[in-house]
């Protein structure tokens, strides 16, 4: 009877703990599934009425190089480093040592929907910060450029050194597959606002460099070039005489690079010049000016910035 007894007290002791325990489980749960329920109601009762003044948050796509192999492009793009980066897409090389897969594939990195870090100081006709309004691709492509650490007023072009080496015919391919996607998503997006980095950082960036095929990629209806016939009759234009450098600078602000109107060809001027060389005369990009760039400079405002020709 003893035993019994304390057998039988030992287990009412206990019971008060256990009991506490099961009631605050249910009173939680009962807090949890209440919140639900009337999340619910919410988005249930939610009236949804779809205004007409909206656009895209996507308006540019920013192609980069990447200047360093696969495995280090993929670690600085997805790692927290002392200089943070990311990009939303990552196009690999298939000779590239480092890439291990037997076939090339596209690497997502951050969905679209999100900001990547990848365009940084930037500008892009008449928008800054072009992180919140573009996605990011990054090819691998290791090039390498010397001479840009210093500020702009301190080199001379000629002193910027760079080696671009080519890009293989598999890598665009796959690279022309992801662009023809985004802009299906994207339809909105302008065929010159599908940019290099070096046309949105033009004091700091030399990438993708001459050796990337933008004229390939118009050919598949991708991105801005100049159409011939526009082209030769600007030639006849200017053969006489070229533009002053305030036409000049106007001209390269309304196609979309940042520049100041200074009347001078300026350090400033030289840069804007070389990137639009670097993108549309890939040829000579010693950021001169001489009639084939203004040519063909003009000819593209005709095609994609008409109100900017009509301006000058």
């Amino acid at each position: 009877m003893n035993k019994h007894f304390r057998s039988n007290k030992l287990a009412v002791t206990r019971a008060p703990n256990a009991h506490r325990k099961i009631a605050l489980f249910l009173a939680r749960s009962s807090i949890l599934i209440t919140m639900s329920v009337l999340m619910g109601c919410v988005a249930n009762t939610a009236v949804y009425v779809e205004s007409t003044n909206q656009n895209s948050r996507v308006d540019y796509i920013v192609i980069h190089a990447t200047s360093e192999n696969f495995s280090e492009s993929l670690r600085l793009l997805t790692t927290r480093t002392s200089n943070p980066v990311s990009s939303h897409y990552l196009v690999p090389e298939l000779n590239d040592p480092s890439y291990t897969l037997a076939s090339l594939r596209v690497h997502s990195l951050v969905p679209e929907d999100r900001r990547a870090w990848h365009a940084g100081v930037s500008y892009w006709g008449e928008e800054v910060g072009l992180n919140d309004r573009s996605i990011g691709i990054e090819v691998v492509n290791e090039f390498k450029c010397s001479g840009t650490e210093m500020a702009v007023s301190e080199i001379q072009l000629d002193e910027v050194e760079c080696d671009f080496p080519i890009y293989s015919d598999e890598q665009i391919e796959l690279l022309v597959e992801l662009l023809k996607s985004i802009l299906s998503r994207y339809p909105n997006i302008g065929p010159i606002d599908i940019i290099g980095h070096s046309d949105i950082a033009i004091m700091r960036k030399s990438d993708p460099g001459p050796s990337f095929p933008w004229q390939q990629l118009y050919e598949q209806g991708i991105g801005a070039w100049p159409d011939d016939l526009l082209k030769e009759t600007h030639r006849a234009q200017f053969s006489r005489l070229l533009p002053s450098a305030t036409m000049i600078q106007k001209a390269l602000l309304a196609l979309g690079y940042q520049i100041e109107i200074t009347g001078e060809l300026d350090p400033q001027s030289i840069y804007a010049l070389r990137a639009f060389q670097l993108h549309f005369r890939p040829s000579d990009y010693s950021g001169e000016v001489d009639v084939e760039t203004v040519a063909i400079l003009w000819a593209l405002l005709e095609q994609y910035r008409p109100s900017g020709l009509a301006d000058l």
